[in-house]
């Protein structure tokens, strides 16, 4: 019953991608001719591409809490950027998230992706260094700790996993061989594929990797990560092809490959940052493929806008390798504050309008979870030892890729078995839709939300404003409001207050709440 009222409902409302006839407004003080917008200006004038309008006000707001905190604005938050009229308000919000605790959350989530932290198979980092890993990451992203230092240490670090933070780095390697530990530092740091390089070059630059050694403690699951101390002398070359003659022990070939990174091969670190922020901003990177990057663009390898590659490689370079201004930059250009238009895909191509694209199985759990309540509970499954997480814990926070949900692993969530970015599985699927229409853990926390919103609004109308401002983080058109009333009215009284729940039901099984739009 409940799907056959979602069915007939939904369609009534306005829930696609920002509310069907809600005005897009224009903000007067954009700033329409910062460098990023004329390398984007060029390059829609160039391909004939007629950028979309600007996204609406409640629609930035919405879309920029989710991309940088991970999480809805409040209802409070929603009134009071649709109330503010100062010119800037929009930079101002997105200061504001940048500046978060939930920005070091969000991002910390996607590095623990891409570094594959995690306790078990096949990672097998144990709870110690999962915890410890996890939190020192999330702390030097809060800090902004340049990423050429923060990566050049991962690649260098030697000591106790449960001491040295960043030895973890190799131990994350499913494959611990000097060619599985070369394809990790390539992803990782050049967001690139070993396999992609001629045979002969691969097993070359692996050598740089082959005299990384682990040793076991006598406590429980730790391990030192250390240089052979074996005089060697080895012959290498670098990801380019150059040739490298290396003595080992005195030198550590690691610190080799990492020298090269931030120096000779620095376009290719930065290429691999910027296409990643990219992706996670809008759901694809500047490449076809953000994690799979060609040594030389060529085929359909190739960024859709070569410029803009170049022009965010140099801020990151000239940042100092700051992420929070790579994603200032690129929050503050016209491709991310455009409005999403379906169907454009000449546009959306070009990101000359928004790609609407889906929310990360995390961040729509706590989505359900910040409205209607009743978060989930998380713990290991695997007894080595049992791990119980707080009362309360957003997924967004969650350490360790192996404690998870059924929920969360329908709706996609990576296993961090590989760190690519094709773990994340974002495509909606049947057990998604019957999960969002017909659980019953989401019937009693629906029915207990809609109970307290009759408590905390006594008008019917500033119900509705609120049932819209929390879920959906703007407020109902007027053809929405004349949709519910119609609806409400088709009921017998005594059953009216069916429609609010009904409400609730068809919002969250919207495209509107499920996607960044």
């Amino acid at each position: 019953m409940r799907a056959v009222t979602i069915l007939i409902l939904a369609p009534a409302l306005s829930v696609m991608c920002g509310g069907a006839g809600s005005p897009y407004e224009l903000p007067a003080d954009f700033d329409w001719n910062t460098p990023v917008n004329q390398v984007l200006f060029r390059h829609w004038t160039k391909h004939e591409c007629v950028p979309a309008a600007m996204a609406s006000d409640a629609v930035f707001l919405r879309r920029v809490a989710l991309t940088v905190a991970g999480r809805l604005p409040t209802a409070a938050e929603v009134r009071e950027f649709l109330a503010d009229k100062r010119p800037g308000k929009r930079a101002a919000a997105i200061e504001k998230f940048l500046n978060s605790p939930e920005y070091a959350d969000m991002q910390a989530m996607r590095f623990a992706d891409m570094l594959r932290i995690k306790s078990e198979f096949p990672i097998n980092l144990w709870p110690n260094a999962v915890q410890l890993w996890y939190r020192v990451v999330r702390d030097e992203l809060a800090a902004d700790r340049p990423l050429d230092a923060m990566f050049r240490e991962m690649l260098t670090a030697s000591g106790s996993n449960f001491r040295v933070p960043h030895a973890n780095f190799f131990r994350a390697s499913a494959d611990r061989s000097p060619r599985g530990m070369a394809a990790t530092a390539m992803l990782t740091v050049m967001g690139m594929r070993l396999e992609r390089l001629p045979e002969a070059r691969a097993e070359k630059f692996a050598v740089l990797f082959s005299r990384i050694r682990f040793k076991s403690t006598h406590e429980w699951k730790e391990e030192i990560v250390y240089t052979d101390y074996h005089p060697a002398q080895l012959e290498a070359v670098l990801p380019d092809g150059a040739p490298v003659s290396v003595a080992s022990p005195e030198t550590d070939p690691r610190r080799v490959f990492a020298a090269w990174l931030t120096e000779r091969g620095e376009e290719d670190f930065c290429r691999a940052v910027t296409n990643r922020v990219w992706h996670w901003v809008f759901g694809r990177g500047i490449y076809p493929v953000a994690d799979d990057l060609p040594m030389v663009p060529a085929g359909e390898a190739v960024p859709f806008c070569p410029e803009l590659q170049e022009f965010l490689n140099a801020e990151l370079r000239t940042r100092h390798y700051s992420l929070r201004h790579l994603y200032r930059v690129i929050l503050n250009s016209a491709a991310f504050q455009a409005a999403s238009q379906p169907g454009a895909e000449a546009r959306t191509r070009h990101f000359a309008a928004y790609p609407v694209h889906r929310l990360e199985a995390e961040v729509v759990v706590d989505a359900l979870a910040s409205v209607l309540g009743g978060y989930d509970r998380y713990m290991s499954v695997i007894p080595e030892p049992f791990t119980f997480l707080p009362p309360r814990t957003r997924a967004v926070t969650i350490a360790d890729g192996s404690i998870s949900t059924g929920v969360l692993d329908n709706f996609g969530r990576p296993p961090r078995d590989s760190g690519t970015l094709d773990e994340r599985n974002a495509k909606s699927a049947e057990s998604q839709n019957l999960y969002l229409m017909n659980s019953a853990g989401l019937s009693g926390r629906i029915g207990r939300y809609c109970r307290g919103l009759q408590k905390r609004y006594r008008k019917e109308n500033d119900r509705l404003n609120g049932l819209f401002l929390e879920l959906m983080s703007r407020y109902p058109t007027e053809h929405e409001r004349a949709v519910f009333r119609a609806y409400q009215r088709s009921m017998a009284r005594r059953e009216q207050v069916q429609a609010w729940t009904d409400t609730v039901w068809v919002l969250i099984n919207s495209k509107e709440f499920l996607f960044y739009h």
